[in-house]
């Protein structure tokens, strides 16, 4: 169960681009890219064996269009189109030695995506094909810092106002693309805030951060991930981020949460160690072990299943005789 971007988003600002109002962005159309293809032309473009060069072209030709056009021709062009663009960046992707034209195209990929999904109709599709998550996770690369950047305001965005599963399905789609590299989940993404020639990375990825975090309902559930990020190395780095001035709203979102679960842990606890006077119950063991485990680090870095699982019947504790 996931809040939605209700208790403590207030300045995440990284919707400016999702708008989900139905209409699209216009304004961008020049002289170099004046649109001159239809939506189905570009289909027939990108479903044609293109050069890299032709086909980096096309993609910036088809994000000004994706941009400009009204919302009936990004339907028309999303039928086909958007399974194209996936099947694009998932064979760049795929290739283990990477040319500077292959990074570039995935940059257009991307800011395709972007551009598709800033309207209610883009978004759905988007949410409603199961590679989107996957494909953006695994394009997290904190060496092509402008690409992860737009990455990073993208998952921002759909964690807040996407579906009311949709938080399981990003954090299932970033830990698939970190086993695939062999490295904790969230890595990236502090790896990401390390980068202090990046400033916007800096603050997307820390928008995102906050955005993971304040999204579950279940207080033990924002508790494990926003510790899991904190062993990730984030507690390391917080000092010398607390120095940016450019952090400032996204810190003071973190902190803000972070002392309103501390203060409701308090209270869990005190109401814990009030159960412990009378006969225990199993409420009281589940939330004691919630707690216990989370303190001692027992988790392991995919906690919503365990969390998960402490919501399936508990064995009763055997008597000390027994």
């Amino acid at each position: 169960m996931t809040r939605g971007g209700g208790r403590g988003t207030a300045g995440l600002g990284m919707l400016s681009f999702a708008r989900v109002s139905g209409t699209s962005l216009g304004g961008l159309r020049n002289s170099k890219h004046e649109c001159t293809l239809s939506s189905q032309e570009y289909v027939h473009e990108l479903r044609s064996a293109i050069t890299d060069e032709k086909l980096l072209n096309c993609l910036e030709s088809l994000r000004v269009s994706l941009t400009s056009n009204p919302v009936s021709w990004v339907n028309n062009f999303g039928h086909e189109g958007l399974g194209l663009l996936l099947d694009a960046l998932e064979k760049l992707l795929d290739k283990k030695q990477q040319e500077s034209i292959d990074k570039k195209n995935q940059h257009k990929l991307i800011q395709c995506l972007k551009a598709f999904m800033n309207n209610k109709y883009g978004l759905q599709r988007i949410l409603g094909d199961e590679r989107s998550l996957l494909l953006l996770a695994r394009a997290i690369d904190p060496r092509q810092t402008s690409m992860m950047t737009e990455i990073v305001k993208i998952l921002s965005a759909i964690c807040i106002i996407g579906e009311e599963n949709i938080l399981d399905k990003i954090l299932a789609a970033m830990t698939i693309a970190a086993e695939r590299n062999n490295k904790e989940r969230f890595a990236p993404i502090v790896e990401g805030l390390e980068n202090h020639e990046a400033q916007q990375l800096q603050v997307a990825c820390m928008q995102l951060i906050n955005a993971l975090v304040t999204s579950p309902d279940e207080l033990d559930f924002r508790i494990h991930l926003r510790n899991e990020f904190l062993r990730c190395g984030l507690k390391k780095i917080l000092p010398e981020l607390k120095e940016m001035e450019e952090l400032d709203i996204q810190l003071k979102v973190f902190n803000e949460n972070k002392e309103e679960d501390r203060e409701e842990l308090s209270h869990r606890l005190d109401d814990i160690h009030a159960e412990m006077e009378y006969p225990f119950g199993r409420s009281g063991v589940e939330r004691l072990v919630c707690v216990s485990a989370e303190l001692t680090g027992a988790y392991s870095r995919r906690p919503e299943f365990i969390w998960r699982g402490f919501q399936e019947p508990f064995f009763a504790i055997p008597s000390q005789g027994s």
